[in-house]
């Protein structure tokens, strides 16, 4: 009877003495400002951590929130402002004004260019470069942003019919990014199941909206951590254990980029199995579903090849190297591959890979990475934003 006293005494003392432990913890963190992340509602998206100006959308898995601002310091740094129709960039009315070009640009989290501020986005730097072409006389330009990080062309087909035609564009531009937008399309291929995918019905492509019967466990194995395992009011009032939340996501996002970066390579070469040849026909399709689309409503389509960091590395033996090591084995297969779509679907295609290899050449120079996370990595810097955007804004003048 004495032992089970003792006993009881004793961990009765281990109990109070973690729970100081933990208390004092608990109020050290708060009192130093740190912060992790808290359990993310069920459901909502799982591919990106919770953040001020991201929304469930119940079409297309996820959207922008409108009229809100904050600051994005995860990489590079920038304050980000959203405007009241959920668009990164100033107010703009529906109405497309008088004697106006209007353009829209459809992408993923290169266009709506997180890491930059506005004025240094591609989208902005267009703007004001095409307010400089001869050709169009007198005339105002508008360049809107409908780009949503994450987005693959399932989802910028969708935000095509439900959102950009509240505008009236004169010329729908689509960044494609070379890096994941073939296997964003693909169920087989892509890690996070939260988005909505056309998939192949009897022939035909069909929008195939079961995510929303998703919970985040099933989302994307790669985003969800052990903390997610507890109860939902814990966590989200407890910062230690949403600090121990965030160092697992972090970690878990560096494996999920190490993954990533092998299941790249395979855009760079004819598709190797029948997962990524599906990948490919789904793509090829909605791009010329699109074209279709815009063509049929009197604008002008064209798509605008985004590069990965390693096709334009300013060190050339590292990118050799990296082709041997990846056996990649033609870095030119996309682009060539949607002139050839173009070529179909009666679009221009503008190549921004050439002219950025050929700049650093000359300039040895990281269009992409930042100093808070690794240069030559990641997103375009503003460097990189500042070419593109000066690059597409004269292949467009020139054909106005």
């Amino acid at each position: 009877m004495k032992k089970l006293k003792a006993l009881a005494v004793n961990l009765t003392m281990i109990f109070a003495s973690l729970s100081v432990g933990i208390t004092i913890a608990e109020v050290g963190v708060r009192v130093a400002g740190l912060e992790g992340l808290k359990k993310m509602p069920e459901s909502t998206h799982a591919e990106f951590y919770p953040t001020f100006h991201t929304i469930p959308h119940p079409v297309r898995g996820w959207s922008y929130q409108g009229n809100v601002s904050g600051w994005w310091t995860s990489e590079g740094k920038a304050y980000l402002e959203f405007n009241s129709h959920g668009l990164r960039g100033p107010e703009i009315t529906k109405a497309r004004p008088e004697n106006t070009l209007r353009i829209a640009v459809l992408g993923d989290s290169f266009t709506s260019a997180v890491q930059v501020s506005y004025q240094q986005t591609f989208v902005a730097v267009m703007q004001k470069e095409l307010g400089k072409c001869t050709n169009l006389e007198s005339q105002k330009v508008e360049v809107i942003n409908f780009g949503v990080d994450g987005y693959g062309t399932a989802q910028q087909l969708l935000i095509l019919r439900e959102k950009v035609w509240n505008f009236q564009p004169d010329i729908v531009l689509l960044a494609f990014f070379i890096g994941n937008d073939v296997t964003d399309n693909s169920r087989k291929l892509e890690n996070n199941y939260y988005r909505p995918f056309f998939i192949y019905k009897n022939g035909k492509l069909e929008l195939d909206l079961s995510f929303r019967q998703l919970t985040i466990s099933q989302a994307n194995r790669y985003m969800i951590t052990t903390v997610d395992k507890l109860p939902t009011w814990l966590v989200n009032n407890v910062r230690i254990l949403q600090i121990i939340k965030k160092v697992e996501a972090d970690q878990r996002k560096k494996n999920a980029a190490r993954h990533f970066e092998n299941l790249q390579a395979n855009n760079f070469r004819e598709p190797p199995n029948p997962a990524w040849q599906e990948a490919w026909k789904i793509t090829d399709e909605l791009i010329g579903i699109m074209a279709k689309e815009v063509q049929e409503k009197g604008a002008e389509f064209k798509v605008a090849t985004v590069m990965t960091a390693m096709q334009i590395h300013p060190n050339k033996e590292w990118r050799e190297e990296y082709m041997k090591i990846m056996d990649i084995q033609d870095w030119s297969y996309p682009t060539k591959r949607l002139q050839n779509l173009g070529e179909i679907h009666n679009f221009s295609v503008i190549d921004l890979v050439k002219p950025f290899d050929k700049y650093v050449q000359e300039n040895p120079v990281c269009f992409h990475g930042f100093k808070n996370t690794a240069m030559c990595t990641g997103h375009w810097n503003a460097t990189g934003h500042k070419l593109a955007g000066e690059i597409i804004a004269e292949k467009l003048c020139g054909g106005l």
